[in-house]
């Protein structure tokens, strides 16, 4: 398995579109902060609230897509999957060495992110409050952790399927769009008191970030934990049933 994981990050780091994408999130994280800080007003306030946006949103989303695309697209689309199960490696293997990949390209593009929101802290001379760069810190955690979730679910639509499109529109639900749905059918009168949106895995992920954020760690750090079993344990799960006896024709 080593083999696997370390075939595909060398063949993903030679990919020019991966690192495009990579700088467009770069661009969008830079200018969701430059709109907060110039549209709004100029306060580190502001510039932690930009980043946020722009790390664990559109940014985030942007990552999202391209690991996606790096990590299963190629060889889904390419059929080269066929040759590494004809090489003797069980499907098992192949479906953990796609997760660790893209849990090893999340991490890294995180971590230059990171780095990007840290040095233009300083071009721009934003001295931020203890609770803003905690804010911060947290907020580039939940990019990450929201991202390899969103990743591994998207996962199962291509690995039952093969369709790159729809699993890539998958990706941008789980962002976009079913946040937004769980939000709104809050204001159902049947669904008001169940409140959809705090058990979905980005509501898991912000319960649990703000359990932190209050000084409540470590009921902050369980939630995070169970729901990283539920959702990316549960997903796994499914795509090796899925997957296991999957006839290669699609």
């Amino acid at each position: 398995m080593k083999n696997l994981i370390r075939g595909d990050i060398r063949r993903i780091m030679c990919k020019k579109s991966f690192w495009i994408a990579f700088i467009v999130a770069v661009l969008a994280n830079f200018g969701i902060v430059m709109f907060y800080l110039f549209s709004l007003k100029y306060s580190t306030y502001n510039y932690a609230a930009g980043t946020l946006a722009g790390v664990a949103d559109i940014g985030g989303m942007i990552i999202g897509i391209a690991v996606f695309l790096a990590v299963y697209a190629d060889d889904f689309k390419s059929m080269t999957i066929i040759s590494v199960i004809g090489r003797g490696q069980s499907r098992w293997k192949i479906v953990a060495a796609k997760f660790i990949n893209s849990v090893i390209l999340t991490v890294m593009l995180f971590a230059i992110v990171a780095a990007e929101v840290f040095v233009l802290m300083k071009i721009l001379r934003m001295e931020l409050l203890p609770n803003e760069l905690t804010a911060m810190y947290l907020g580039v955690f939940k990019g990450m952790y929201v991202t390899i979730g969103y990743v591994t679910i998207a996962a199962i639509v291509i690995y039952a399927t093969g369709n790159i499109a729809f699993s890539v529109f998958m990706v941008v639900m789980l962002y976009l769009i079913i946040p937004t749905v769980l939000q709104m059918s809050s204001m159902l009168p049947v669904l008001k008191d169940i409140h959809l949106e705090r058990y979905d895995y980005n509501g898991l992920a912000n319960s649990g970030l703000s359990s932190i954020f209050l000084g409540m760690t470590a009921g902050g750090v369980l939630t995070l934990i169970l729901a990283f079993i539920i959702y990316v344990g549960g997903s796994l799960a499914i795509i090796y049933a899925v997957f296991r006896n999957k006839e290669l024709d699609f």
